[in-house]
């Protein structure tokens, strides 16, 4: 049970355990519909499988994969707030701990699983990243990750009504000047360049999803896009398996 004094830090406020409650509420529910990003990413993780959930802020998707996967999870995340809030809402077992760590601390060939949902985007160097993902798993392990795809109704029509780049340019960089970035996204890709990566960071792509529906302007989402519409969807999923470790440097 939470403590009803304690507070916590989100996107830069203070929030009471009833409103981190509450919020948590109403995460869950989205999270758990059929077509939900944690529900088909947790249905790629293998059953009784040792997983890292890299990136785990809350603990949502690993208290998922732990209890309808029965595998052994454990979630870190740098957030000291996001790990607090997994540990008092999420709670922990013998199987599943929640610890505020950098993946660079976890040794190598550990887990046989690494789900990293919504994280690479906010990330300076992701091929870095791709590289501890692959250092970490065991031989033959996976990794399911899922990130924005670019390539929306809602993105590309920007684009077409931009007509001063110039302009656009200079609202972006003056709104970053003094800005905390930590929840920006600062990268981003289509699907076929993200495969690229992967496979070029030492993976075999294996299977892939499309979710969360195709996003348009103001707001506006087609839930259910058919046919090769759903590869406008907002979100994407890859699972690779970890095919070699390669060695990537920095400055590559």
């Amino acid at each position: 049970m939470m403590q009803s004094q304690k507070t916590y830090t989100v996107l830069g406020q203070q929030k009471t355990v009833a409103e981190i409650e509450k919020m948590v509420e109403a995460y869950a529910p989205e999270k758990r519909s059929p077509h939900a990003r944690h529900t088909v990413i947790s249905k790629h993780v293998p059953e009784k499988s040792y997983v890292l959930d890299y990136g785990c802020g809350w603990g949502t998707l690993s208290k998922i994969v732990h209890d309808e996967r029965g595998c052994r999870v454990d979630g870190i995340d740098p957030d000291k707030s996001s790990i607090e809030i997994a540990k008092d809402v999420v709670g922990e077992t013998d199987t599943l701990n929640f610890s505020v760590k950098s993946i660079e601390a976890v040794p190598d060939e550990t887990y046989d699983v690494v789900v990293s949902t919504q994280v690479i985007e906010h990330t300076f160097n992701p091929g870095m990243y791709l590289n501890h993902c692959n250092r970490v798993l065991k031989p033959q392990g996976f990794l399911i990750i899922s990130l924005p795809n670019i390539m929306t109704p809602k993105l590309i029509w920007r684009l077409f009504r931009c007509r001063s780049p110039q302009a656009a340019f200079q609202k972006i960089s003056s709104a970053i000047k003094n800005h905390d970035q930590t929840h920006d996204h600062i990268q981003g890709w289509d699907p076929m360049t993200f495969c690229a990566l992967l496979c070029g960071t030492g993976f075999e792509y294996v299977a892939h999803a499309f979710l969360e529906g195709a996003s348009f302007p103001k707001n506006r989402y087609w839930r259910k896009p058919w046919g090769t519409m759903k590869n406008f969807s907002y979100t994407m999923m890859f699972k690779a398996q970890k095919l070699r470790y390669m060695d990537i440097q920095p400055t590559r």
